[in-house]
Parts: C-alpha cells; sequence; structure tokens
C-alpha cells in the first residue's frame, strides 16, 4: 500500500502567491532516511523554527505521484488550508530562504548570499561522484586528492571574503542568510564523509578560521543546535554513512 501524500490544492497562480505569504505554515518533508539533498530544507525549517514534519518514503511506490519523480519534495499547508507542493532541491531551498527572510536586506546583498550558496553547491555535487562513489580501495586518495585540488581553492575564496565581511560568522552583514547555512551543512558532511585514513578534513578552526566561524556561529543557533542534538539527526547521520559505506 502506498503511503499516501498530500493531494496539492488546484487553483490559479494568483491565489496560491497569497496563500505563500502565510506566516504559521506547517510542512511536510518527503526524502530518504539520510542527509543527501534533503539535509538543507531540513535544516531551514528547523532552523526558522518551523513546525514540520517527515513523511514516510515509500520509493518507487511514490515516484509516479511527484512532480519530477525524484525526491525531495516538500508538502506545505497555509494557515488558510492551501497545500502548495513544493519540488527540486535547490528550488525548494531558495522558496524556503525568501519565506524565513534568509536572503540579505537587499537586492545586492541577494545576489551575494547566492554567490556563496551555488559556490559551495558546485563543490558539494562535485564532492559525491569523486569521492562519495569512488571504488571503496581509491576513497582515500581521491578525497585527498579533492581536499587539495577544490576545496582547498574554494575555501580560500570564502575566508578572504568573510574575512572582508568582519569575520564576523556571516557572508553577508550580521545576519543569518541561506549561504550561511549551506555552508555549515558542507562542513558537516565533508566531516561526517571523511574515508577512514585519509588527511585531516579541510575546515577547522586553524586551517579556514572564517568559514569555521560560520560553522560555529549557524551551529549555536537554538533552534538548530536542538535539531542537530535530536535523535532523528542522528539517525540520519548513521543512514548517510550505511547507505554510503563509510
Amino acid at each position: 500500500m502506498v503511503v499516501s501524500l498530500p493531494v496539492p490544492t488546484h487553483a490559479s497562480s494568483d491565489v496560491l502567491s497569497q496563500a505563500v505569504k502565510s506566516s504559521d505554515s506547517t510542512f511536510k518533508v518527503l526524502y530518504f532516511g539520510l542527509h543527501g539533498r534533503g539535509e538543507l530544507i531540513r535544516a531551514l525549517l528547523a532552523f526558522a523554527g518551523a513546525k514540520w514534519e517527515e513523511l514516510t518514503a515509500d520509493w518507487p511506490a511514490q515516484k509516479s505521484h511527484t512532480p519530477f519523480g525524484v525526491l525531495p519534495v516538500v508538502y506545505e499547508t497555509t494557515s488558510d488550508g492551501t497545500v502548495l507542493e513544493l519540488a527540486e532541491s535547490q528550488a525548494i531551498e531558495r522558496y524556503l530562504s525568501n519565506k524565513f527572510h534568509l536572503y540579505g536586506k537587499n537586492e545586492y546583498e541577494h545576489h551575494k548570499v547566492e554567490q556563496y550558496f551555488t559556490s559551495i553547491d558546485t563543490v558539494w555535487l562535485a564532492f559525491r561522484p569523486k569521492v562519495i562513489d569512488a571504488a571503496p580501495e581509491n576513497r582515500v586518495e581521491e578525497a585527498n586528492k579533492f581536499y587539495d585540488e577544490t576545496i582547498s581553492k574554494i575555501a580560500a575564496i570564502h575566508e578572504e571574503h568573510l574575512k572582508k565581511n568582519g569575520s564576523n560568522g556571516h557572508y553577508v552583514g550580521d545576519s543569518f542568510t541561506l549561504a550561511d547555512l549551506k555552508t555549515a551543512v558542507f562542513v558537516d558532511r565533508i566531516l561526517l564523509l571523511r574515508p577512514a585514513g585519509a588527511k585531516e578534513a579541510p575546515f577547522s578552526a586553524e586551517k579556514t578560521p572564517n568559514i569555521w566561524k560560520v560553522y560555529e556561529t549557524v551551529n549555536s543557533h537554538p533552534s538548530y543546535a536542538a535539531w542537530k542534538e535530536s535523535q532523528r539527526y542522528q539517525e540520519l547521520s548513521a543512514g548517510t554513512k550505511g547507505i554510503f559505506k563509510f
């Protein structure tokens, strides 16, 4: 039996755009029992203190009932009962960031957030095929190479920008943004998926002090800290290591 999914409200874009303005929506996240492409979505919801829960992924039975046949999918129920179906991980992340005011104070700040968010996402997308999907006997070599040739170059660019912003734990001004959360989540994934025997992970207070400051600042946020300390978060970490055999 297929685990039932919420039924999206069918209405005009004008009607739905009004529903989007709801400030007390509830959310349901459909994704697998690992961090993966659902991690930042969960992080945004937890960080914002949103009311959310996870749906059981009954895949592939649910596949044909999703917009693109891929996960994650998020279902938002607004204060008037409208159900919005949100698909594609980056689109969901951007949507939630707009909703939770994590895009800076003006258009220029919005662009800077996008810049550094996209930069980190590009590195993350490269990490999987080069390291996670590498043959087990090659993982240590590939991880060390990735740390030296890819992460170190991007980290240097981010370090310089963060220094110019005052080394205050934020990418833009003195407020939390999508770029902050994206970087904190990425650091966690690199630390979690470090192959046994590989050199020390490329992020630390000594090696990348400004990125580490962002990491610590995000992790000190009460709602986000509570999420990371939760049993579910630990289950997702274990599931991630188990699925990828780390």
